[in-house]
C-alpha cells in the first residue's frame, strides 16, 4: 500500500456549516455581483466564506459592487449587522429607521427646548 500525504486543502472546504446555511448560495461570486442587491449575504459551494456585497470605493479602480468576504468563524451577527449598514449607506432600503424620527439634535429641536409653539 503507497503512502499519500494528506493534501493541503481542507477535506471540509465547501461543506454545509451551521452560518452557511443561513444565507442563499449562489454558483459564482459573478452571479451574485450581476443579480443582487447591495447588502446581500450569500456564499459559494466551492468557498467556506461568506459574502457580502458592497460598494467599491477605490475610484476608477474598482467596479461599482464589490465582495467582502468573511471567514467561516465570524459570529454570524457581525455579518449581518455589516450587512444591514450596507444597505443603509447604499440605498438598498428606503430609509434609515422604520417609522421612527432619527432623534439627532438637528432633527429633533424638542431636546433643547426650541419648540415653535
Amino acid at each position: 500500500m503507497k503512502y499519500t500525504p494528506k493534501s493541503d486543502v481542507s477535506d471540509k472546504q465547501g461543506r454545509t456549516t451551521s452560518a452557511k446555511s443561513k444565507v442563499k448560495s449562489f454558483p459564482f461570486i459573478r452571479v451574485a455581483l450581476q443579480t443582487a442587491d447591495f447588502g446581500t449575504i450569500f456564499t459559494t459551494p466551492q468557498s467556506d466564506d461568506i459574502y457580502v456585497i458592497t460598494h467599491g470605493s477605490w475610484g476608477d479602480k474598482s467596479a461599482n459592487k464589490v465582495v467582502k468576504s468573511f471567514s467561516p468563524d465570524t459570529p454570524f451577527k457581525e455579518i449581518r449587522g455589516f450587512s444591514k449598514r450596507t444597505k443603509v449607506k447604499h440605498g438598498s432600503r428606503d430609509s434609515k429607521h422604520k417609522g421612527k424620527k432619527s432623534g439627532g439634535y438637528s432633527e429633533n429641536d424638542l431636546k433643547h427646548g426650541n419648540s415653535d409653539k
